[in-house]
C-alpha cells in the first residue's frame, strides 16, 4: 500500500542499515558489567565449542573469528553477539545468535548457535566454518 514505508531492510544503503532497523527496536539496558556472568545453560555443544577459557577471553576470540569472515555482529549483552553474513545477495542473509555460556555441572564454559534467520543450510555453513576456526 502507499502509506507502508517498510521496504524489508532491502534499502540501497545495505546490511547496515538493515541491522540498524532491528537493533533499534531493542531498549538499552545499563548493567555493572562486572558482576554480569554467563547464564548456565542446558544446550547441545561439541568439544569445538566447549573451553576452560575465561568467558571475556572466549568473547574477544569470537569476535575475531567473525571479523575474519566478514561477518557483522552487534554485542547485545556481556555475552551475546547478534551476528549476520551475506554472501553475495540480499536473498542469502544468516542471522545468529552466538552466546558464552556456563555448562551445568561441568568447569567449562561453551558457545551457542542459534538460528535467527535464513535458510538452515546457509546458517550450518557459517556456524559450522566459524566453529572450527574458532582456538577455544
Amino acid at each position: 500500500s502507499p502509506g507502508n514505508s517498510y521496504d524489508g531492510g532491502r534499502s540501497d544503503r545495505g546490511r547496515d542499515t538493515f541491522l540498524s532497523k532491528i537493533s533499534s527496536k531493542f531498549s538499552k539496558k545499563s548493567v555493572n558489567e562486572e558482576t554480569v556472568k554467563p547464564r548456565s545453560l542446558r544446550f547441545t555443544w561439541s568439544m569445538k565449542t566447549t573451553s576452560t577459557l575465561e568467558p571475556n577471553e572466549m568473547m574477544r576470540e569470537i569476535r575475531k573469528v567473525l571479523d575474519q569472515n566478514s561477518c557483522d555482529y552487534e554485542q547485545r549483552e556481556k555475552y551475546l553477539l547478534f551476528c549476520s553474513y551475506c554472501d553475495a545477495t540480499p536473498d542469502h542473509l544468516i542471522q545468529w545468535e552466538m552466546e558464552v555460556c556456563k555448562l551445568p555441572r561441568l568447569s567449562l564454559n561453551g558457545v551457542r548457535f542459534k538460528r535467527i534467520s535464513g535458510t538452515s543450510i546457509g546458517f550450518k555453513n557459517i556456524a559450522s566454518k566459524i566453529a572450527n576456526e574458532l582456538k577455544l
